[in-house]
């Protein structure tokens, strides 16, 4: 969290500018520097260190998150399906198959392999629940709001705007 008021004076800033237009933001106070997109920084400060963060391990999940990862691997199972290439059989198995194909590049331990792979498996699980999934309750949804719409714009048409 934020522990000291110029973080909290940092994200206010970042979010007052906008980060796609590369402005720059003038420093607030003496201590602070101006970088580019808003985001100002202390003089010296620097990000977290790779060996100060917490790294998930599947141990570590409770219940109501493991089956929420489990249900992310079986999205993605069958995503894999799909393409041709072979499922995996549970979580470990594919934390050993990344780390295999892209750990070793990286040079990322096991532990680093597993919180890379329960970060995918959670933004999977994120992205996957406001997704469109074509149940009949979202069918209906949509197509009475497609009516309502179009019976709104035709009433407008017809009778014009009222006055």
């Amino acid at each position: 969290m934020l522990s000291s008021p110029n973080k909290l004076l940092c994200l206010l800033l970042s979010l007052l500018c906008c980060p796609a237009s590369g402005l720059l933001v003038a420093p607030a106070r003496p201590g602070l520097r101006a970088t580019r997109c808003g985001v100002a920084r202390l003089q010296g400060e620097t990000d977290i260190a790779k060996d100060d963060r917490v790294l998930v391990t599947i141990e570590s999940l409770s219940s109501d998150y493991r089956l929420q990862m489990e249900n992310s691997l079986e999205e993605r199972n069958k995503e894999r399906i799909l393409t041709g290439q072979p499922r995996y059989e549970d979580i470990e198995d594919m934390v050993t198959k990344y780390q295999e194909f892209e750990g070793e590049k990286l040079g990322m331990s096991r532990a680093e392999a597993e919180d890379a792979v329960l970060s995918y498996l959670q933004k999977k699980a994120l992205m996957d629940e406001g997704a469109y999934s074509g149940d009949p309750q979202e069918v209906i949804t949509f197509v009475l709001l497609g009516a309502l719409v179009v019976g709104v714009g035709y009433n407008l048409i017809v009778n014009g705007i009222p006055q």
